[in-house]
Order: C-alpha cells, then sequence, then structure tokens
C-alpha cells in the first residue's frame, strides 16, 4: 500500500490489518454506545474515518477506536474507512486520542486523570495542557490528583460509582481516611454529594492538625485514647454490676437468707468490699468532675461544660475547614 496516497485520500482497511492503540488513554467502551453506533453503521453507513498511522505490517488506530469497535459488531463488516497518516509519532498520536476523548460521556475521570499524567510525562506543564483542551489549569491539576486514590476507591470511580467532587476531596486524604469516608458513603450515612464532601473536609482537617505533633506525642495520644476506651469498658461493666446489685437490695432478709443458704456470709463480704470500693471511686471521680468543670471554664468561659467528642470530626471543624478547598460551585466551573 502506498502510504503517500493514503495519506490524502480515505481508504478501506480491512478490520483484521487493524490494532488499537495501547497507549490510547480511553480504557472503557459502553457496550451499548458501542451497539448504538453499529446501529447507525447498518442504517447509513460510517460517516467520518478513523485515522490510523502505519505500524509494521499493519495499522495502528490514532483516533476512532470506538468506530472500530463497533464497526466489529456489524455483521458482514470486513472493512473500515480509515485516513492513514505516516508522520504521527507516539506523542502526538497520545495528544490526537485525548483530543477525541475529552469530554466523551463514557470517559472515566481515572482515565481523564491518568491521560493528563501522561502529558506530564511527556514534559507537558499543567497550563499547556489546559490550553490544549481548553480546560483551566485548576481543573487539570484537580483531576490528576484523583491519582493519589487508592487502587479500590479509584475502581469505584472508574465505574461511576463515586462522583467527581466527592472523589477529589478523598484524594486529599490518607489511605485509611479515604476508606473511613468511602465506607460511610457507600452505607448511605450522607443525605447529598455536599455532605459526603464536607466531611471529607473535615477529615482531612483533622489529618493537618495531627500533622503538628511530633510521633512521640501521637503515641502518647493513640495510648491515653486505648486508656480511656478501656476506663470506659470498665464504667460500663460497673454500671452492670450495679444493677445486679439494686436487683438483690429488692429482697427481703429472709429470701435472701434462702436464696444464699450456707454462703450469706461470703455474699456479704463481697458486697461491702464493693460498696467500700465504690464509695472510694464516688469520692475521687467528684473531685475529677471539678476539676474538669474548672478547667474547661478556665479555657473556654463562655461554653458550658460538654461531653468529650468521639472519632468523627464535629460541626466546628467541618466549618472551619470548608474555606480552604474549591467550592462545588468551583469544581463545577472547572469543567
Amino acid at each position: 500500500m502506498n502510504v503517500t496516497e493514503a495519506n490524502i485520500q480515505v481508504i478501506a482497511i480491512p478490520l483484521a490489518d487493524i490494532e488499537p492503540n495501547p497507549d490510547q488513554p480511553r480504557k472503557f467502551f459502553d457496550e451499548a454506545k458501542l451497539e448504538e453506533l453499529a446501529a447507525q453503521f447498518r442504517s447509513v453507513g460510517q460517516l467520518q474515518p478513523i485515522v490510523v498511522r502505519p505500524a509494521g505490517d499493519k495499522f495502528q488506530i490514532v483516533m476512532g477506536e470506538r468506530r472500530w469497535r463497533a464497526m466489529h459488531l456489524v455483521e458482514d463488516a470486513t472493512t473500515i474507512e480509515a485516513k492513514v497518516v505516516s508522520s504521527v509519532d507516539d506523542e502526538n498520536a497520545f495528544i490526537m486520542g485525548i483530543s477525541e476523548n475529552i469530554g466523551r460521556a463514557d470517559m472515566t475521570l481515572m482515565e481523564e486523570a491518568q491521560a493528563y499524567a501522561d502529558l506530564v510525562g511527556f514534559g507537558y506543564a499543567a497550563e499547556r495542557i489546559a490550553e490544549m483542551f481548553g480546560k483551566t489549569t485548576d481543573y487539570v491539576r484537580w483531576r490528576m490528583d484523583l491519582l493519589n486514590l487508592t487502587t479500590d476507591i479509584a475502581e469505584l470511580v472508574a465505574e461511576g460509582k463515586i462522583k467527581a467532587d466527592f472523589a477529589w476531596y478523598l484524594s486529599k486524604l490518607s489511605p485509611a481516611n479515604q476508606k473511613v469516608a468511602v465506607t460511610r458513603y457507600m452505607k448511605g450515612d450522607f443525605k447529598t454529594e455536599t455532605d459526603a464532601s464536607t466531611f471529607a473536609q473535615a477529615l482531612r482537617m483533622k489529618e493537618n492538625q495531627e500533622g503538628f505533633f511530633s510521633e512521640k506525642e501521637l503515641s502518647e495520644k493513640e495510648e491515653k485514647s486505648k486508656e480511656r476506651k478501656q476506663a470506659k469498658s470498665k464504667v460500663d461493666q460497673v454500671e452492670r454490676a450495679g444493677a445486679l446489685i439494686e436487683e438483690l437490695a429488692k429482697l427481703t432478709p429472709t429470701e435472701l437468707a434462702e436464696l444464699f443458704e450456707g454462703e450469706v456470709g461470703k455474699h456479704l463480704e463481697a458486697v461491702e468490699r464493693v460498696r467500700k470500693a465504690a464509695a472510694d471511686a464516688a469520692k475521687k471521680l467528684r473531685k475529677a468532675k471539678a476539676m474538669s468543670e474548672a478547667k474547661q471554664l478556665t479555657v473556654r468561659p463562655e461554653l458550658e461544660v460538654e461531653p468529650e467528642g468521639g472519632e468523627e470530626p464535629g460541626e466546628a471543624d467541618i466549618a472551619a475547614v470548608a474555606a480552604e478547598e474549591p467550592s462545588e460551585v468551583e469544581l463545577e466551573a472547572a469543567a
């Protein structure tokens, strides 16, 4: 075949002589959409040729892999109309492939992010990439941030189960907190996408705060948290024991004598030990309560004493971090 002639005319090339570009930025092709295109080919024929380049004894697709795939679904189709370009190197072929696919509904967020990152690998700056594809620089950078997602979460994004805004906020978190936020998201704990993104923002602020502590301080904080949980567990056990003693107190001496025949003295000693320990603990807890209230009033006199927060960020955390990140409107505008 004369390549020079192919450069100036559209020709029919056997489907078997064409192979896809392994560096094609788009990896997912919607089967239903391919069938729709195949139906169009059956009805009115191929309206636009694909673009290929010589690759040994075959041709490699530069633009039009979706049309090539759809043509395979057309019964009795053995060729496809194509234009051969011989002066396209790997870099330009890749750029042409991105140009064709950017903005298509079936190009996933992760494919788009990887395409931009690959162009950075070719030496292009984010500003230049944005200019090439009619995007803002921030948009290109936000998309590339998605490559910080863990593999399993990236798959959910690629499948469309996690939307762009929330995905971006997730990408700024540690792998552990990505999992925390996505687990809640998939369980349906958030009423809106904004709620999910706001929760992820608060997690990020919490991470930033923890970053100000040394490794030793973080270890001490974790140890203190563990001790607090253990103490709470013990108090819970005390409450259960107290409930049992309350039930015993409702019985008459006669009933207790019959119930513990021969062992009343032993049980009396056990209850007396519990009573004495409980009295000592209650005395110390009263002092601890007074100290805690005094500390709270000294540090924040304008606030009433509130119970200590749990593991999740509170409303104050969420409000404080909201101004740090691009808003949902900004992210949408970037698209």
